[in-house]
């Protein structure tokens, strides 16, 4: 097989990879905003009343969340194999399904709240006061997060990452400023931080109307009947480990809170609070370019370019490395004014300090099973993704967090620095174990499980968007067909195609056409050109003769000579497959 040069799809990665870290930040920033806000404007006990409330965070994101990212990983599977319908079947479905359980948890909002707190802090108080009028107000916004959440997600996988990205911006720009006014000029206290959150992912949607008015849509809203909603289960198969990390999330924060405060206390709690908001900063930067994993290798899955998944996530590797270490640096040199922006002072200051630092040595591991579980989600292998995360965040965290904190307090009479070692611990046991789960389930593979080529005999190579190189498409074509014994007949349609194709995509592709990769794949009976650009968007199918306002020469001779032809528009490229 000759190789392509990848130039077109590194280039389409780039696009994705900023809009993915300020998606991934703006998601993250909302809760790091509240911490920050409510601790030094109100008060430590507040900010750990905001940690307190996770488990019930959590569940309110849970449908919208896992719905979200399995059904786009499933819709863009389906885009991969040309399937429209099917993605916008499923779309509808997840969006109906994630409405109608955000406004069940609104109608419980009021009766529930104030037992869920009881029950989350163990008895009544001021912590207790806090912690209920948080939640109260995030499960009356349940709907409006499920559906931002979903959306976003969506948004993806459909070409449009940036408008995710300017979404969740939006959203926490306004949480910024009504954080702000809500705490520091009304009486509404904590209630005004979950507030500005809900109110600040329901003034954004207005720039899901950008993507309903896009003539780059794939999916699109259609009429269900009561069998439709079956579709659903794509979604939920391709969310499962999703699924899991929310639902092992809501276990992790409800055993981590009731073992902390139990061993330590509060002041326990505001360790572990920086720390966890730590975290999330990491998860801000890396976790956005790892998130473009989902979006891209799902499409290239289904397409079968397995070449394309290597070149992915080998660049998403490299791009996240490099981003986390100047991240661990920042944390070990600044780490005292970290702990001052969360309202750290004192001998309370100097602990989190110490924890701090050791927890920071959590985060190359953490990041390489962060990869782990977006990759095998987007190849369907949801067993090694579950399993990863259900150890990472419920059976390893759990006893690590106790036996971590059970120690130090043996050694310092504190043991607030076993939060860290708990989570150092929890991150390289996860590692290793998924390392001899994938070797049980996979012998003999390596980490990418997928075939080191495509399938089938392949032509893989690239051209410059120049007439000039476009001449050289038909005797490249010819001569492969002739070494691997395809008939005369055969390889000559395979070689008129091509050029037919990429000589109209150098005519009318428009400036942003610098580069054409071409495939053909000879596999069974079957030959296959696919041809991809990242021209003006095009569809083949649709074009009809017209000789009096515009001809496009060679497309209707295309499709007269070939078996079949589909074309759909992803990853922000034309993808056009050809078979004979």
């Amino acid at each position: 097989m000759e190789n392509r040069n990848n130039r077109l799809l590194n280039a389409k990665l780039n696009k994705y990879i900023v809009p993915g870290i300020m998606m991934s930040l703006a998601l993250q920033l909302g809760n790091i905003v509240d911490t920050i806000f409510v601790s030094n404007l109100i008060g430590v006990e507040a900010m750990s009343a905001v940690t307190m409330s996770l488990p019930v965070e959590t569940i309110v994101q849970l449908t919208g969340y896992c719905l979200g990212v399995g059904g786009s990983i499933a819709a863009g599977n389906m885009l991969g194999k040309r399937d429209k319908e099917g993605a916008s079947r499923l779309f509808s479905a997840t969006f109906i399904v994630t409405l109608v359980v955000g406004l069940l948890f609104s109608l419980i909002a009021f009766p529930a709240a104030g037992p869920i707190a009881r029950f989350l802090v163990s008895g009544d108080g001021v912590l207790t006061t806090y912690t209920r009028d948080y939640i109260r107000i995030s499960m009356l916004g349940a709907p409006v997060i499920g559906i931002g959440l979903m959306m976003v997600n969506y948004l993806g996988v459909e070409n449009h990452p940036e408008l995710a990205s300017v979404y969740l911006i939006a959203a926490n720009v306004i949480n910024l400023v009504l954080d702000y006014i809500f705490l520091r000029f009304t009486p509404l206290g904590v209630t005004g931080a979950s507030l500005s959150t809900v109110l600040g992912f329901l003034f954004a949607m207005v720039v899901f109307l950008f993507y309903i008015r896009s003539d780059k849509r794939n999916i699109s809203f259609v009429r269900l009947n009561a069998k439709d909603f079956g579709i659903v289960k794509e979604a939920v198969v391709t969310g499962v480990p999703m699924l899991v990390f929310m639902a092992t999330n809501f276990v992790k924060a409800l055993g981590l809170n009731t073992i902390i405060m139990n061993q330590i206390g509060e002041d326990g709690m505001a360790v572990f609070t920086v720390c966890d908001n730590v975290l999330l900063i990491v998860e801000m930067l890396t976790g956005g370019i790892i998130g473009v994993i989902p979006n891209v290798a799902g499409i290239l899955f289904g397409e079968k370019d397995y070449v394309g998944i290597r070149v992915l996530c080998k660049k998403m590797l490299k791009y996240s490395y490099i981003v986390l270490a100047v991240i661990f640096v920042l944390i070990m040199l600044f780490t005292e004014q970290i702990t001052i922006m969360f309202g750290g002072g004192g001998e309370l200051g100097r602990e989190m300090v110490h924890a701090l630092r050791i927890f920071a040595l959590c985060v190359v591991p953490y990041l390489w099973n962060k990869f782990t579980v977006s990759y095998y989600e987007s190849i369907e292998e949801t067993a090694i993704a579950s399993f990863v995360t259900f150890l990472e965040n419920a059976v390893a965290v759990l006893p690590a967090t106790f036996i971590g904190i059970s120690i130090w307090k043996q050694i310092d009479g504190i043991g607030t620095n076993g939060i860290g070692v708990a989570f150092v611990a929890t991150e390289v046991i996860t590692l290793i174990a998924a390392w001899i789960f994938r070797k049980i389930k996979h012998k003999n593979s390596t980490f990418y499980i997928v075939p080191d080529q495509n399938p089938g005999t392949n032509l893989d190579f690239s051209i410059k968007s120049t007439m000039e190189e476009a001449g050289a498409v038909n005797r490249k074509i010819l001569e492969f067909c002739k070494e691997n014994g395809v008939s005369g007949n055969r390889a000559n349609l395979a070689a008129v195609c091509a050029e037919e194709m990429t000589v109209n995509i150098i005519k009318f592709g428009g400036k942003t056409s610098n580069w054409i990769d071409i495939n053909l794949c000879l596999e069974d009976d079957i030959c296959q050109l696919r041809i991809r650009d990242n021209g003006v968007n095009f569809n083949p199918l649709e074009y009809s003769y017209d000789h009096e306002e515009f001809d496009i020469h060679g497309i209707e001779l295309v499709k007269k000579i070939s078996k079949s032809m589909d074309y759909i528009r992803a990853i922000d490229m034309n993808n056009t497959i050809i078979s004979f």
